[in-house]
């Protein structure tokens, strides 16, 4: 979906589903800043990444609400929305086997972590906390 489809969208649903409209709207604006600040055509991976912030964004923010005792079910609801944009993160299994590849694909004094990461952000679904820690493990 690109951004141009999510404001169709965004303005035939305006009315009947007003929070869907609005995580849209947010959305839409996120990634053509991105896309401006880079200086380049919009791709898919611009909008889950997005979508990704927006959503563990909102995810704290429902917690700290909770804690306090306040009412969540609209930050709820656009994390429902939300979700649908994010991609699926990938298993511990998935992980570990891209970063086999990426470090397959190096030679063994290119296999560094300054060298490493920068591939691993490429691989859609991964969770960079979780490869970080995959990979100094394996250099080890």
């Amino acid at each position: 979906m690109t951004t141009k489809e999510m404001f169709k969208e965004r303005m035939m649903i305006r009315k009947t589903n007003p929070v869907r409209a609005s995580v849209l709207g947010m959305l839409i604006d996120a990634v053509q800043k991105n896309i401006r600040e880079l200086n380049r055509e919009e791709t898919e991976d611009d909008i889950a990444k997005a979508a990704k912030k927006m959503y563990d964004q909102t995810e704290a923010t429902v917690a700290e609400y909770k804690k306090g005792g306040a009412d969540t079910a609209e930050l709820e609801a656009q994390l429902a929305v939300l979700k649908e944009f994010v991609p699926e993160t990938l298993s511990p299994e998935a992980t570990k086997a891209e970063i086999q590849k990426i470090l397959d694909a190096l030679a063994p004094e290119e296999r560094v972590l300054k060298n490493i990461m920068p591939k691993l952000k490429a691989v859609p679904g991964i969770d960079m906390k979780a490869a970080k820690s995959i990979v100094e493990s394996i250099l080890k």
